[in-house]
């Protein structure tokens, strides 16, 4: 049997770690992994900085195991994180709405100083911040870690999102750039050139969706095109002011949209002759033919009956229980 001399072992030993060049073929080193210490962002540290550019699964350790983080283009398929991915994973908690809406997010930052968290912006994708919400969390195993963090940082009680898993069956895919309500009032964005807009639901008991098309389109045959708008607003839903929706509590209400704010200037297609009221701020969203727009939700159709949801779920906050 041959024996390869002493020093030819040694140079392949070193080789194979990475540490020794051999006739100008230098090996690399082995590329350190991304491990976050915490997900509370007044406690980050420089080693918590995390590069998820360009990758499509990025690997990141947190709690001693590896955690899985996907860059999502659309239901069926997941696209690279963008070239500037890198920054601060942190745990967002949004003051004014229920525990329910925390999500992890990525704060980008252009080195690992988290003295830049606060003048640095979150990564989207579209017009939505990329996240990993609560019911992803408890329930996706390659989020497991991640979950274990926040546990273990004090940002959410363990016994809380324990409760979500039995409450949460099952995860709804949406798509990455699905607005999420967790209360009635939570303002949200209309597109008035979508022909639809869905918005998911979540509250402490459930998870839903809901889908209204065609808010601002305008059926009249000659018209060239039937969504006469452009421009994005601001809304959020409330229940009826209106006489002829008013009942007992004890009932499902009538919901109406209010225009919160004009986010982009309205336009309208040339020669449009305003058939469909232009939405005003303060206003409440309406039709010529039929009046105001209400969702009766007595009697809803299969596209808004999750709305019921957050009716249930802003009486629980009202009664003071953990369900807020």
């Amino acid at each position: 049997m041959n024996m390869l001399p002493v020093q030819v072992l040694r140079r392949r030993a070193l080789l194979r770690v990475g540490c020794a060049t051999h006739r100008g073929y230098q090996t690399k080193a082995k590329v350190p992994h991304r491990t976050i210490q915490t997900l509370n962002p007044d406690l980050l540290e420089p080693s918590d900085f995390v590069d998820l550019s360009n990758k499509r699964w990025a690997t990141v350790y947190a709690q001693s195991a590896t955690g899985f983080l996907r860059y999502p283009k659309n239901r069926q398929r997941d696209a690279q994180f963008p070239s500037n991915a890198k920054g601060f994973l942190y745990l967002h908690r949004p003051p004014s709405l229920p525990p329910i809406a925390a999500e992890i997010r990525l704060r980008l930052t252009p080195e690992p100083n988290p003295t830049l968290f606060s003048t640095g912006a979150d990564l989207l994708c579209g017009s939505i911040p990329w996240s990993i919400d609560l019911p992803q969390l408890v329930k996706v195993k390659s989020y497991a870690p991640f979950e274990a963090q926040v546990v273990s940082d004090g940002l959410i009680d363990g016994g809380f999102m324990d409760s979500l898993k039995l409450a949460w069956e099952d995860v709804i895919t949406r798509r990455a750039d699905t607005q999420t309500l967790y209360t009635l009032a939570q303002p949200f964005e209309i597109n008035l050139e979508d022909t639809s807009t869905l918005l998911g639901i979540l509250t402490t008991r459930a998870q839903g969706c809901i889908i209204f098309d065609h808010l601002f389109r305008d059926t009249r045959a000659w018209l060239a095109s039937k969504h006469p708008y452009r421009g994005r607003i601001l809304a959020h839903f409330e229940i009826s002011p209106l006489a002829q929706h008013s009942r007992p509590a004890s009932r499902p209400p009538v919901l109406v949209i209010r225009v919160l704010k004009i986010l982009t200037p309205i336009e309208s297609v040339p020669g449009y002759d305003m058939y469909l009221p232009i939405p005003a701020e303060g206003g409440l969203l309406s039709k010529r033919r039929t009046g105001t727009i209400f969702f009766d939700l007595e009697k809803p159709s299969q596209r808004i009956k999750d709305l019921m949801l957050l009716v249930e779920g802003d009486r629980a906050i009202l009664r003071g229980e953990i369900g807020a």
